[in-house]
């Protein structure tokens, strides 16, 4: 509805429509949140199924509104670029010149809306709603209690630090000499490290004064809530006490002297590329697609280990990274010395096997996805550079890659099929592991409850068409 209003006096068909259609569902969610009722404690199968089934009806509702208003030609396109907007990728079918404000806007806030519902899920609902280990090997420790004491109050600081660190990302962009609507899809694009700016060669065409401003927002976006609560709190000693933050600048800095060694590479292109694959946000500066294989190769790392826990951004999470990291080394210490105690700790904190055996598992079920995206865009006519890229791209939520889909995430190069193949991509990579498996089980279950429920139906109408005769007082 704010999109539509907004875009009055540019685009007016473009502006009601969406206005309309945003107070029609404001009103539906007000009479909805009076008559419906949330449950004291849901179990984790009911919760993980709820988060997969909340992403699929935002995706729905925003490949409608596109298709329904004609900002994209087909229902297919309309999909993917909604299924991008909320899974904070960048990619795009959008054009800053063809779209209106309110298209482009719309686009921005569901990268926002789609962020924020990341922050939560992983922050309140998950660790606080549950009571358990639910991030699949993490724990929110000290930090977690000290940011969400409880369900109310964590969901309150969330939306304040959010709301404010986009804010500040967007008065940021207006002292650099943005006007309004830039400014607003830049910052929108990059608090929820979504990467979208709607032109065609993303940031490669702003000043430097913009630039810097990106690089510095992603690189915030990318450390996440936590760190955001820290410096808003003026806790900045214990900063650097996190390993995981201590890891996450590490990474970083080895990047960038990686990429910036090469001949043709400055400094400052490297610093801002490896932040940006790195928060999994998207932004290019250059064509980087021809740095050569070693510069796009260490992106490619750095893309798929991703941010830190509590940032919209996706990837593996340098914490689940590092801490496989300490396990493995743990076992191959053990095969030298099996009577060894291996302890592998996160800030002091003491894991359990259990723990480490979930973190084992979730990373497992995270490259089988990457595998299946590398086949479906594979067998949808993609070649194999670009399926490599492109399944990493999509399930750490970057979106620009090698091959078809270019570095500024363009997807007129891809075809049919390969854009409809990064929906699922994108999807399980921004639903997580557990809810996307919840989501399977689900789906399944109810799938075995049709087939006997018909089977059941069957039988019945074979008892009615063909009774069994009634005994008479001589029959056994």
């Amino acid at each position: 509805m704010l999109c539509g209003l907004a875009g009055i006096g540019d685009d007016n068909a473009d502006a009601v429509a969406f206005a309309c259609v945003g107070a029609a569902c404001a009103i539906v969610a007000a009479v909805a949140r009076r008559r419906v009722a949330a449950p004291a404690r849901a179990s984790a199968g009911r919760v993980f199924a709820g988060i997969g089934l909340l992403w699929t009806l935002l995706v729905l509702f925003g490949a409608a509104l596109y298709a329904g208003t004609g900002s994209l030609r087909s229902f297919d396109d309309a999909l993917v670029e909604s299924a991008a907007g909320f899974t904070t990728t960048a990619v795009t079918l959008l054009d800053a010149d063809e779209a209106s404000r309110t298209v482009l806007l719309f686009r921005g806030v569901t990268s926002w809306v789609g962020g924020l519902i990341a922050i939560l899920i992983a922050v309140v609902t998950l660790p606080v709603v549950l009571r358990s280990t639910a991030l699949i090997g993490y724990t929110t420790g000290r930090r977690g209690l000290d940011l969400v004491p409880n369900a109310s109050v964590g969901t309150r600081r969330v939306l304040v630090l959010y709301g404010g660190f986009t804010a500040a990302c967007v008065v940021a962009y207006l002292l650099t000499g943005l006007p309004l609507t830039e400014a607003l899809v830049l910052g929108l694009g990059t608090a929820s490290t979504g990467g979208f700016t709607g032109q065609a060669d993303s940031l490669a065409g702003y000043g430097a004064a913009t630039q810097a401003v990106a690089a510095a927002g992603m690189l915030v976006a990318g450390a996440g809530i936590f760190v955001i609560w820290w410096i808003a709190r003026g806790r900045l000693r214990p900063l650097w006490r996190s390993q995981e933050l201590r890891t996450f600048v590490l990474l970083l800095a080895v990047a960038i002297a990686a990429m910036a060694v090469h001949r043709g590479i400055g400094w400052g292109e490297a610093g801002f590329m490896a932040v940006s694959m790195m928060s999994t946000t998207g932004f290019a500066i250059a064509d980087w697609t021809g740095w050569g294989t070693s510069a796009t190769v260490i992106m490619l790392v750095a893309a798929g280990i991703g941010t830190m826990m509590g940032s919209p951004g996706g990837g593996m999470k340098v914490m689940r990274a590092r801490l496989l990291m300490g396990s493995a080394g743990g076992e191959l210490r053990r095969q030298l010395d099996p009577y060894a105690l291996i302890l592998v700790r996160r800030d002091g904190e003491t894991l359990s096997r259990r723990t480490l055996d979930r973190l084992g598992g979730h990373q497992i079920a995270w490259v089988v996805l990457v595998g299946i995206g590398v086949l479906l865009l594979g067998v949808s006519g993609v070649s194999l550079l670009g399926s490599v890229w492109g399944s990493v791209s999509a399930v750490s939520t970057v979106g620009p890659g090698m091959g078809e889909i270019g570095a500024f995430g363009r997807l007129e190069g891809l075809g049919r099929p390969g854009r409809l193949a990064l929906v699922p991509l994108m999807m399980g990579g921004r639903m997580s592991i557990p809810p996307l498996m919840a989501g399977v089980g689900l789906v399944l279950h109810w799938y075995r409850a049709a087939v006997r429920r018909s089977r059941f139906l069957v039988v019945r109408a074979e008892q009615r068409r063909h009774p069994r005769p009634e005994p008479t007082n001589g029959d056994g």
